[in-house]
């Protein structure tokens, strides 16, 4: 690792939250979108009310699962 430290100026705990903050991000910004496109969908009557919160629950249990992997 010193090698890997050494070319990279960085360490290993640093890279790790690295690649954590970038696919958090990355989920994050994927829900949003998600969130997003029900709502639109809702709003002019073609999303159910039902199928509105079943996407939700949905996105949320997504967020919540990368962040126990990545975290």
């Amino acid at each position: 690792m010193g090698a890997f430290q050494a070319g990279s100026g960085m360490g290993e705990g640093e890279l790790y939250l690295l690649i954590a903050g970038v696919g958090l991000a990355g989920i994050l910004i994927a829900a949003g979108w998600i969130f997003v496109s029900a709502y639109r969908g809702y709003a002019r009557g073609r999303v159910d009310g039902d199928i509105l919160a079943v996407v939700s629950v949905k996105a949320l249990v997504l967020i919540l699962l990368f962040f126990w992997l990545l975290l």
